[in-house]
């Protein structure tokens, strides 16, 4: 299996689908902090708009924050 790290600058749902189209990408995998309410309507989510807007599949894993 290959993988491929890529950093670029700009809107971070804009730039991952659009390197996933360039590089004919079989799967994105991103985590996701799952922000509900105000917080996801005013910050929105990364994850929602490259899963609505990528040419594959995408795999989203929620955050779990560590227990005491």
């Amino acid at each position: 299996m290959n993988a491929d790290v890529l950093t670029v600058r700009g809107a971070p749902s804009h730039k991952i689908v659009e390197a996933a189209r360039d590089k004919q990408v079989d799967l994105v995998v991103m985590g996701t902090h799952g922000r509900t309410g105000l917080q996801h309507l005013l910050i929105g989510s990364v994850a929602e708009r490259v899963v609505r807007l990528a040419p594959c599949p995408v795999m989203v894993t929620p955050h779990k924050p560590k227990k005491d």
